[in-house]
C-alpha cells in the first residue's frame, strides 16, 4: 500500500511550497537513514532497505553521498520526465547509514543529494510491506525552528520506537537546542539540551520503550519536542532538517496492537506553518482520517468548520479530531502545523487493504500554481 502513496505524493508534489516562493522543487537536499524496527532483525544489517527517488523533467546529474563515510553514487536521467531510483543505501560496514539508536554524539551520518538541474526527491524505507517514505525538502526552503509531530506509538512489535533526528546542513559549527517532550533514551521530558553539529553531522533522539506484550507494545509519543538551531559562541543560528517517524506504528482508536509499519516525515520549519488548511479524507477502503491540530501558543483560536474546536488541547501543544470521513477547514489566528493520519486497515471505520501513514499539510497561504 505505501508504495502505492508514494506514486500520489508525486503527483501532488507540487503544491507543496513554503515562504519566499520556495518550493520542494531544488537542486541540493539532506537526509538521514531513520530508525526501522526490522534494523533488529538477524538479517546483515537488518531486512530493510533504504532507496532514493527523483522526479526530473530534464537531462539531469545527481549525486548522492554521506560526506562523513566518503560513499557515493551517481545517476544520470535518460528519457525525460522520469523517476530515477537509487541504488540501496549503505547498511554495514564503515559506511553503514543507518540510525540505529539513540546518538550519544553527533554522527558523520548525513546523506546528501545535489543535481545540476531542479529535481523533486523523495526517500523511502522498507521491508517488503512494513514501508515509510516521504517527499525530501530543498535546502534552500529549511529553517531554524522545528516542533517534532508524532503520534501515540503502539505497535504489534517490539523495539518499535517513536523518533526524530536533526541534520546540520550549513557549513561551520551549527549548535542546536533539543527540548524532548517525553523520555528518550538518554533525556529526560522537558530538559532542553544542546548539541554541535558540523554539515552533514546527524543526531537522532529515540522515544523510550514503556512496555508491552502479547501483541501490544507501547512507547512514548514524541509530539511537542522542540528543536531549534541557536546562536553559538562562534557564529549565528543556521539551518537544520528535521525528521520524525516510527520504527514500527499501529494507528487505531483504541490503542491496542494492530497491523503496522514504519514512518517518516519531513517537519516543516516554523516559518512555513500557516493559518488555514483545508482537507480531504484519503479514498478507497481508508475514508476516514485522524488529525493533530498543533499550536505553540495555548492561546491560539482555533475553529473547524467554522466553529470553535471542540476537543481538549493536549500537553498544550496540540488538538486531535477523532477519525472522521468529512472535509475539514480548519483556521487559526496564529500560525499552527495540521498533521492527517491514516489508520491501520480495520480500524476507526475503514476496512482492508489499507497502511497507517503521517502526512504534514500543506497550508492554503503556502499552495502554488505550478
Amino acid at each position: 500500500m505505501k508504495k502505492y502513496l508514494l506514486l500520489v505524493i508525486a503527483v501532488c508534489s507540487s503544491i507543496i511550497s513554503f515562504s519566499q516562493d520556495f518550493s520542494n522543487k531544488g537542486k541540493d537536499f539532506w537526509v538521514g537513514y531513520g530508525y526501522h524496527q526490522r534494523m533488529n532483525s538477524n538479517a546483515t544489517g537488518g531486512a530493510q532497505d533504504m532507496v532514493l527517488y527523483f522526479a526530473t523533467d530534464q537531462v539531469t546529474n545527481i549525486t548522492i553521498s554521506i560526506p562523513g563515510t566518503g560513499y557515493t553514487q551517481n545517476l544520470t536521467s535518460g528519457a525525460v520526465p522520469t523517476v530515477l531510483t537509487s541504488a540501496a543505501i549503505p547498511k554495514n560496514g564503515a559506511q553503514d547509514a543507518r540510525l540505529t539508536v539513540e546518538s550519544t554524539a553527533p554522527e558523520n551520518k548525513g546523506i546528501h543529494i545535489v543535481s545540476d538541474k531542479p529535481i523533486v526527491a523523495y526517500a523511502h524505507i522498507f521491508d517488503s510491506n512494513v514501508s515509510g517514505a516521504t517527499i525530501l525538502f530543498p535546502t534552500n526552503t529549511l529553517g531554524k525552528e522545528y516542533y517534532s509531530v508524532n503520534y501515540t506509538n503502539t505497535s504489534n512489535s517490539p523495539n518499535a520506537n517513536c523518533w526524530f533526528y536533526v541534520v546540520a546542513c550549513d557549513t561551520g559549527t551549527t549548535t542546536v537546542e533539543i527540548t524532548p517532550s517525553a523520555a528518550t533514551i538518554n533525556h529526560a521530558a522537558n530538559v532542553p539540551f544542546t548539541i554541535n553539529l558540523t554539515q552533514g553531522q546527524v543526531y537522532n533522539v529515540m522515544g523510550q520503550l514503556t512496555g508491552g506484550g502479547m501483541g501490544t507494545y507501547t512507547g512514548v509519543d514524541l509530539t511537542g519536542s522542540k528543536i531549534k538551531s541557536i546562536a553559538s559562541a562562534t557564529g549565528n543560528c543556521k539551518r537544520i532538517g528535521v525528521f520524525s517517524g516510527s520504527g514500527r506504528i499501529g494507528i487505531n482508536c483504541n490503542n491496542t496492537g494492530s497491523s503496522s509499519d514504519n514512518y517518516m516525515v519531513q517537519s516543516f520549519p516554523k516559518t512555513a506553518w500557516g493559518k488555514k488548511y483545508l482537507t480531504a479524507n484519503t479514498g478507497g477502503n481508508m475514508t476516514y482520517n485522524i488529525y493533530r491540530v498543533c499550536v505553540t501558543d495555548p492561546l491560539t483560536v482555533v475553529t473547524v468548520n467554522g466553529a470553535p474546536i471542540a476537543y481538549p488541547l493536549i500537553n498544550n501543544f496540540y488538538y486531535e479530531i477523532p477519525a472522521t470521513n468529512l472535509p475539514q477547514k480548519i483556521e487559526s489566528d496564529l500560525p499552527i502545523i495540521v498533521a492527517q493520519y491514516t489508520t491501520s486497515q480495520n480500524f476507526c471505520g475503514n476496512g482492508s487493504p489499507g497502511d497507517p501513514e503521517v502526512i504534514y499539510l500543506s497550508p492554503v497561504e503556502q499552495n502554488i500554481a505550478k
